[in-house]
């Protein structure tokens, strides 16, 4: 069975030519209809994917999501989603919150349950979900014709975003396994919409012990060579259970 009047919806993020990025789909209806449910379950919510803009006109995206099966739970389906429409596992994963206003979809109640996800476009290799007839990354700020209220949960999840990092070092998931310290501070500077300074930035990054001299640096760049970090993770997973202060 499916829960007619419950969605999961994830905003994918990424860091791509120095700015945020968001994975938008368009969703193929008939494979939809196979991983959701069986053919007459599928009649229950045939209405929602009628009105839907998005499985009708290649000018309209949204989010990768879909409804809630009674026999799943919310954090564990929404795992399900993003490792189905991506092809990648072990994905930072949070809830953002819920959406739930009468007409936020049109001809049916619909109540939203919203993630964010944190992937760097450039070091992973998507795969185009069996679900979906186009799967493509947009700049936040150039989005794309949206179905329903996408532009105000991708806004909520962007700002939850922002209000994360400065208390967790979940930035570093949009960042490839080996990065430059102006990587790292750039892609805080991007997310945070704000100029952060050097010098303060880099000390109190190196003085929480995050990072890992690689001992290697850049190659083939017009530049000098910058050394190349990774972070540690055991570090890293003591610093997520804390909840320590990391604000920028």
């Amino acid at each position: 069975m499916i829960l007619q009047n419950v969605s999961v919806d994830c905003v994918i993020f990424g860091f791509k030519n120095n700015k945020i990025n968001v994975l938008l789909w368009q969703a193929e209806p008939e494979l939809l209809e196979k991983f959701l449910t069986t053919s007459k379950e599928y009649e229950q919510i045939k209405i929602i994917f009628e009105k839907n803009p998005a499985l009708k006109s290649d000018d309209y995206w949204g989010l990768i999501g879909t409804h809630l099966p009674t026999e799943e739970d919310l954090d564990g389906y929404a795992k399900k989603i993003l490792q189905t429409a991506t092809g990648l596992d072990n994905v930072y994963l949070k809830q953002v919150k819920t959406f739930g206003a009468l007409q936020r979809v049109p001809h049916y109640r619909v109540i939203t349950v919203a993630y964010y996800a944190l992937i760097n476009p450039d070091y992973h290799d998507l795969k185009l979900s069996p679900l979906a007839k186009s799967v493509k990354w947009f700049d936040i700020d150039s989005l794309p014709n949206v179905i329903f209220d996408v532009k105000d949960i991708i806004g909520k999840a962007l700002k939850k975003l922002r209000e994360e990092v400065q208390y967790h070092p979940v930035g570093f998931h949009l960042l490839p396994e080996k990065f430059t310290l102006t990587q790292l501070q750039t892609m805080y500077e991007v997310i945070l919409d704000k100029k952060l300074d050097t010098r303060n930035f880099r000390k109190k990054i190196q003085n929480m012990g995050l990072l890992i001299d690689t001992k290697e640096k850049q190659t083939n760049v017009a530049h000098r060579a910058a050394k190349l970090y990774s972070f540690d993770m055991d570090i890293y997973r003591q610093l997520v259970e804390e909840g320590l202060n990391f604000r920028i």
